[in-house]
């Protein structure tokens, strides 16, 4: 590998964070699906549900949504208690984390 290109930064994604965590008012129950600028996976994506209610795929939602969703995506969809209940669960990428951090600590800070 040249020098040149191990100081080349790789591509990151941008990242949707609102302002604040109170914008957050998805549902913690039903089951919803995702459109496919988001989620594209497996023969036919758009009929993937993911039922809120259960935990696990609560997470996987959010996994998804918070690394490839938008602003509106983010708003709708993730709920604010249910994302501090999980966030030492969800498998982010660094840059994603990174970008979500400062209002996960403002948000578990003692007041």
């Amino acid at each position: 590998m040249s020098s040149a290109a191990a100081r080349r930064p790789g591509w990151v994604r941008p990242v949707a964070v609102p302002d604040s965590l109170d914008e957050l008012t998805g549902a913690l129950t039903g089951v919803v699906g995702l459109p496919t600028r988001i989620f594209w996976s497996g023969p036919a994506p758009e009929a993937v549900r993911w039922n809120l209610s259960e935990r696990h795929r609560r997470r996987d939602l959010y996994e998804i949504v918070l690394t490839h969703g938008d602003l509106d995506d983010v708003r709708q969809l993730v709920n604010r208690r249910a994302l501090l209940d999980q966030w030492t669960d969800l498998y982010l990428p660094p840059w994603v984390r990174a970008a979500w951090r400062p209002l996960i600590d403002d948000a578990r800070t003692p007041a």
